[in-house]
């Protein structure tokens, strides 16, 4: 939600909180076997979202988002500098950051691993045992790298 567009989105945010399908949404996105997905997850979210007054919390959080985004610059700036080992992981389902965002991340970089999930937006949720191996060996091999350059 941009700083000028505050007002005129806030409807539209009220109704995605105060909608089951769209919490649901949230976690689904565009998997194609969303049978697969525990729907505590989105109950769970929903019962959160549904407690009086967090709506208005909800709102200040994107609404301070803008400033997420004003900071990317710097952010890329600082990566492309230093250039820290990097383990992206990404939900090729999720409705809330695309997989070609994570080119994005490759271009300042280009030595990162990536690897792209059979997964949405809580892929934590979804695939934890794969999360945890990649975790593992991305750390095993970082850390021996570390090592031998000493």
């Amino acid at each position: 939600m941009r700083a000028r567009g505050r007002a005129a989105n806030e409807a539209g945010l009220r109704a995605n909180f105060s909608s089951l399908a769209a919490t649901r949404q949230r976690h689904i996105g565009s998997n194609p076997t969303p049978e697969t997905i525990d729907p505590d997850r989105w109950n769970d979210e929903f019962a959160f979202l549904s407690r009086p007054g967090e709506d208005d919390i909800q709102i200040d959080l994107f609404y301070d988002y803008r400033t997420n985004v004003a900071s990317y610059p710097a952010w890329d700036a600082w990566l492309r500098q230093h250039q820290p080992a990097t383990l992206i992981l990404w939900g090729k389902y999720d409705p809330s950051f695309v997989v070609a965002e994570a080119a994005a991340y490759q271009r300042d970089l280009p030595k990162a691993e990536v690897h792209i999930l059979d997964a949405g937006h809580f892929a934590l949720y979804e695939k934890p045992d794969e999360i945890a191996g990649l975790v593992s060996d991305f750390l095993r091999h970082t850390l021996g790298e570390q090592k031998a350059v000493k």
